[in-house]
């Protein structure tokens, strides 16, 4: 009876162990891990009607470019997909108040040991840390859209002939596994209203990317 005993009880040892050892390896493949609510996103299924553009854009038409999401240097299908779509003045160098207006989405679609979640959550964390790096914290303000948000504006100055500043209202957020930069361009100073636009359209975008979602 002893002998029985000492035989069962080293067989459930053995099950416990392998068991343990292969969800450990499970779990480094990454199947335990979430890929998302998204596949991935083609930047310009995003993009409002020509009437939500409307107000911001003069007579705005979408600039020609391939937009579906790729890899980098397009090799495969694996790993995070990127894909943007512009809309800009006709004919150009005419601001209302924008010049141009481009959404740029990133899917990340890797299944290894963190969960797609956490990659873009990671990602958002590194751009946040550098904006706040260059522009001090009152430059990078939290705002509400989707999960997690931020606006900000980027200002660059060209002197050649003459100088001229270029203006680039950003809005960036991430839902589930996709991260969307909305951002519009000008070269005249923004002010409260043009930042109230931008984030009207990243709302808007935020809602449309919902209607892709697994």
């Amino acid at each position: 009876m002893k002998r029985r005993r000492l035989v069962l009880g080293l067989g459930l040892v053995c099950v416990l162990a392998f068991g343990g050892c292969t969800v450990t390896a499970a779990w480094s493949l990454g199947v335990f891990t979430s890929k998302g609510r998204y596949d991935p996103i083609d930047a310009c299924t995003l993009m409002p009607s020509t009437e939500t553009l409307a107000p911001l854009v003069r007579n705005g038409a979408r600039e020609s470019g391939d937009s579906r999401p790729k890899t980098f240097l397009d090799l495969g299908d694996e790993g995070n997909m990127a894909s943007q779509c512009k809309w800009s003045s006709v004919p150009s160098k005419q601001d209302r108040p924008f010049r141009t207006v481009r959404i740029h989405a990133k899917t990340m679609t890797h299944d290894g040991r963190q969960s797609a979640e956490k990659e873009a959550d990671h990602d958002l964390d590194i751009w946040h840390r550098n904006a706040v790096r260059n522009k001090g914290q009152d430059g990078v303000r939290p705002v509400s859209v989707a999960e997690r948000a931020y606006s900000t504006t980027d200002k660059t100055v060209i002197k050649i002939f003459a100088v001229t500043e270029i203006y680039d209202l950003h809005v960036k957020f991430r839902d589930s596994n996709v991260l969307v930069d909305v951002s519009a361009r000008t070269h005249t100073p923004p002010g409260d209203q043009e930042r109230a636009l931008v984030l009207g359209l990243a709302r808007n975008v935020a809602e449309r990317l919902r209607t892709h979602a697994n």
